[in-house]
């Protein structure tokens, strides 16, 4: 039940939210959708292992030598405990032509924990950055 509430209320948000310049959504077509979050939003819940799909500007534009990197970082949310690190690097990715799909790392201490998703493209004469949005690790 509660995954179906969490499907409705980020059904919700992507109808209300079309225009941002980066989503993240898991593969299957009625998986929720990351967005910029704002007070009283919630994020998506995924598990570790799971793979997700980051659509953005900056990576449908990259050049063929560029190189992508999916980077989450832990979001201070009220009542979550810090797991002593920061970042993580999600190294499981496949560039797809208008998007990446990465997979959800398993790090120690990364469950029940809120992630920022950010996409950074470098390439040999520019350098872009996406925000995709958060994430809940269950």
């Amino acid at each position: 039940m509660r995954h179906v509430a969490g499907l409705l209320a980020s059904a919700a948000i992507a109808v209300v939210l079309p225009a941002l310049t980066a989503t993240a959504q898991l593969p299957s077509p009625a998986a929720p959708v990351a967005t910029k979050s704002t007070a009283g939003e919630t994020s998506p819940a995924v598990i570790p292992g799971d793979n997700i799909v980051i659509a953005c500007d900056a990576v449908e534009k990259r050049a063929a030598d560029s190189d992508v990197r999916v980077v989450l970082t832990i979001s201070a949310v009220p009542g979550e405990t810090a797991p002593g690190y920061a970042k993580v690097l999600a190294t499981d990715e496949e560039l797809l032509k208008d998007a990446v799909r990465v997979r959800i790392p398993q790090v120690p201490s990364l469950q029940d924990h809120t992630v920022g998703l950010d996409v950074y493209v470098v390439g040999a004469a520019s350098a872009e950055h996406c925000d995709a949005g958060h994430m809940k690790i269950s």
